[in-house]
């Protein structure tokens, strides 16, 4: 087997099936090696008992957009998405807000809080989705740019580009105060989207995030099915060039042999041969384990110690119970039908404090948090073979919450309280018949893959320097690295984490490159139009 390798890819997660598929379809001889027993990484969906349950990524936020999506045509793979018209509602005392994908629908249901501010949140919209479409997430699909040349770029961009160089400099809260919402409740609902998976609302340099962040969790949808849906379509994307995932396969060293890559040393001894090693794993592990660091430059050592961790992660409690969805008693039953529905957020403060809590490693105590009921928009997800009990769901709670916690009793403490509280609001649960429960502890995010280091599901923080061309170092942010043949491709590296893509698909265009291999597939349109726009320089092939 390990004779005819090209390439070894390591990891089976998102950004590694990615990496693997278009370098295989380019006629590379590729393996994709997996830890676990099973590939897809973050995207893991778990059946118990009939009921389909994601432990880890499960809102889409770029979804079709993502090229990788119609270049690997995974809609023939069985990939395709559900995108519910009520996004995210926030319940306010005995008041509510609904923000839907449409955003006059939106607009209404702000002015129906808070009159004054439905110009502003149509003015915000624009703004972000502009940003967002015209600049971040097109260069989500192009390699990092070197930081003072990004900023040049911006500057001689017109007003929107203009405009992001002045987020570079603010924090997430600083950039959704700026707008000037006179109910501040509709300003901590802004902030609570961008916060939700782990953004330091007030993290310095952060604000250049907040379009693509809350204007996509305006727009974000499921996989049909549950999320490892994708991760089999990219398999089958893989295998049907020839490509092959070896699972159960933990990699103890990448081998070396005058400063060029060999191959790979598996747990149980045994070496794979490759000219090419891409890993999708994060920098401790690639800088600091699989390779020696006398082999490096100091600075690329020094830069994988220094590494900065998600200071806060995420508790994920899932459900699967015989009764109706939830409903929530006294409000429009607009609020039924959202995908999102955020409790225990009346403020920023509120926000704030959350996150705070989180990071200093206090224990949450289920009252604030995002409650959804994905089998409402997804009926592949609930259990099919209980028909004789009644209607069956699927209940999802997430919060932040610490790593350093006696998790093995206290996830599933929290997830009672969190159930407890979802009922205030939503009465009608305290008839449901809980069938299975799986709490999920940062600590279980980390047993399950070790890359999540702490928990960390975009494989470490995002600070303004682990950002763009510095991540996880400029030593290596056009994805190669200084030892020969030995690249990185995970959510350490430019664009992050999140189910973009953009790490796996980035990388292997500089590989291909690099080998020689036919590039097969085009520039998107929407990168195109960035760079003839300024924001992106002219370097496409």
């Amino acid at each position: 087997m390990s004779e005819d390798l090209d390439i070894l890819v390591l990891g089976a997660g998102p950004n590694g099936l990615t990496c693997g598929a278009y370098l295989a379809r380019a006629g590379a001889r590729v393996a994709v090696l997996e830890r676990n027993v099973e590939s897809g990484g973050g995207l893991t969906t778990q059946e118990l008992s009939g009921f389909a349950l994601n432990s880890h990524a499960i809102y889409m936020l770029l979804a079709e957009l993502m090229p990788p999506y119609h270049d690997l045509d995974l809609r023939s793979y069985g990939v395709s998405f559900v995108r519910p018209e009520a996004q995210a509602a926030f319940l306010f005392g005995s008041e509510s807000m609904v923000l839907y994908s449409d955003p006059e629908r939106s607009a209404a249901s702000v002015a129906a809080l808070s009159p004054g501010d439905a110009s502003v949140f149509r003015e915000l919209y624009e703004d972000f989705r502009r940003a967002s479409d015209e600049m971040i997430i097109p260069a989500t699909y192009f390699p990092p740019v070197e930081p003072l040349d990004q900023i040049e770029l911006l500057a001689e961009a017109g007003d929107v580009g203009r405009w992001l160089n002045e987020l570079a400099e603010m924090t997430p809260r600083e950039v959704i105060h700026g707008y000037g919402f006179s109910d501040e409740r509709v300003e901590a609902a802004l902030v609570y989207l961008a916060s939700m998976f782990g953004l330091d609302p007030d993290g310095g340099g952060m604000g250049f995030l907040m379009p693509v962040y809350v204007y996509r969790l305006m727009q974000s949808a499921l996989v049909a099915g549950g999320s490892h849906q994708m991760a089999s379509g990219l398999r089958r994307a893989l295998e049907a060039s020839g490509g092959r995932v070896i699972t159960a396969a933990e990699v103890r060293e990448v081998v070396l042999d005058g400063g060029r890559v060999r191959g790979v040393r598996l747990d149980d001894a045994s070496v794979l041969s490759a000219q090419t090693v891409v890993s999708t794993l994060n920098p401790e592990q690639n800088f600091l384990q699989l390779v020696e660091p006398d082999a490096l430059p100091a600075s690329l050592v020094e830069a994988a110690r220094a590494w900065e961790w998600d200071e806060a992660s995420l508790f994920v409690a899932n459900w699967g119970v015989v009764g109706d969805p939830p409903r929530y008693e006294g409000r429009s039953s607009e609020v039924d039908k959202a995908l999102n529905v955020v409790m225990g957020v009346e403020s920023v403060e509120d926000v704030i404090a959350h996150f705070e809590a989180a990071r200093s490693g206090e224990m949450p105590d289920g009252s604030v948090g995002h409650m959804s009921c994905p089998s409402l928009f997804d009926p592949l997800a609930a259990a099919r073979h209980l028909p004789q009990y009644g209607n069956c769901e699927v209940l999802r709670f997430e919060c932040l919450a610490p790593y350093e916690a006696d998790w093995a009793q206290s996830k599933r403490e929290l997830a009672e309280k969190a159930f407890e509280a979802w009922r205030r609001h939503a009465p009608n649960l305290a008839k449901a018949n809980v069938r299975v429960s799986l709490p999920w502890s940062p600590k279980d995010i980390e047993d399950h893959l070790p890359s999540m280091r702490r928990g960390a599901i975009k494989h470490g923080a995002y600070t303004s320097i682990q950002m763009g061309y510095n991540r996880p170092s400029s030593d290596c942010s056009s994805y190669r690295t200084p030892l020969e043949g030995f690249y990185v491709a995970g959510a350490s590296t430019h664009p992050g984490g999140m189910v973009l893509l953009g790490a796996g698909y980035n990388a292997a265009h500089a590989i291909a490159e690099d080998l020689g291999l036919p590039i097969w597939w085009g520039v998107p349109e929407m990168v195109r139009t960035a760079v003839e726009k300024g924001y992106l320089p002219d370097t496409m092939p």
